[in-house]
């Protein structure tokens, strides 16, 4: 029988890997025995993105999914072109769990709005969002969350800005923060429970491909990225 190849070996690995890094590869091949060299295991990977049997996934991690995740960023851009219009050197971001209403398992009856931005102008937000009738929380506790959030047309929370280096495109947020923001609203004011956050995360990254280096090193800041390894089980 003829020897495997390290592109074949690489083949067997992937077929049913939504997502892998390339030292989870290396991990298998020093399990499997399979001599490898750095170079040629990187030159094997290039061929097989090159053909389009895997993709980049962000820095070092892979992924056999094609299609990219694309947000729905109509939900937010309103709001985004007010704070343009009223702030236009404003840094800041935004999304809105409308964004995900494709991937929840229950429909929740009303949507939220996070606006993150400098900790030293929330207050400023807050005035003027509440000046245009926006239902507004200046980031609330998990306490505070409980007692007075009450979700209804227009809510939006606002939180200070978390250091990212994921890439901003005109004030939307990426699909990577938003999930681990998501969880963070999971843990804060119980958004969602944990069953229906895996089935959302389930949802989009089994079905879209997603930068997941980007996504883990945003976990990292956040200080949850074993819990978000967790729930990926990758």
């Amino acid at each position: 029988m003829a020897n495997i190849t390290i592109k074949e070996s690489i083949i067997d690995y992937a077929r049913d890997k939504c997502y892998f890094h390339i030292n989870d590869l290396k991990r298998y091949f020093t399990e499997k025995e399979i001599e490898f060299r750095k170079n040629s295991l990187k030159q094997q990977i290039y061929l097989l993105k090159k053909e389009e049997f895997i993709y980049s996934a962000g820095r070092g991690w892979y992924s056999n999914i094609q299609k990219e995740f694309e947000p729905n960023i109509e939900p937010t851009e309103k709001i985004i072109k007010l704070l343009i219009e009223k702030f236009p050197l404003l840094e800041f971001s935004c999304w809105s769990t409308e964004q995900l209403k494709g991937f929840f398992h229950h429909l929740p009856s009303q949507f939220v709005t996070f606006i993150y931005t400098d900790k030293d102008f929330l207050s400023t937000l807050r005035d003027f969002l509440t000046e245009n009738y926006y239902n507004i929380y200046l980031n609330p506790s998990k306490i505070e969350a409980e007692k007075f959030i009450e979700l209804k047309t227009k809510t939006i929370i606002l939180r200070p800005s978390v250091s990212s280096r994921i890439s901003k495109e005109k004030n939307l947020t990426k699909i990577e923060k938003i999930l681990v923001d998501l969880f963070i609203e999971m843990k804060k004011i119980s958004l969602v429970d944990n069953e229906e956050y895996i089935k959302i995360v389930s949802n989009i990254i089994l079905n879209y491909r997603i930068n997941m280096a980007e996504m883990l090193d945003y976990a990292h800041n956040r200080k949850i990225e074993d819990q978000m390894l967790n729930i990926i089980n990758i």
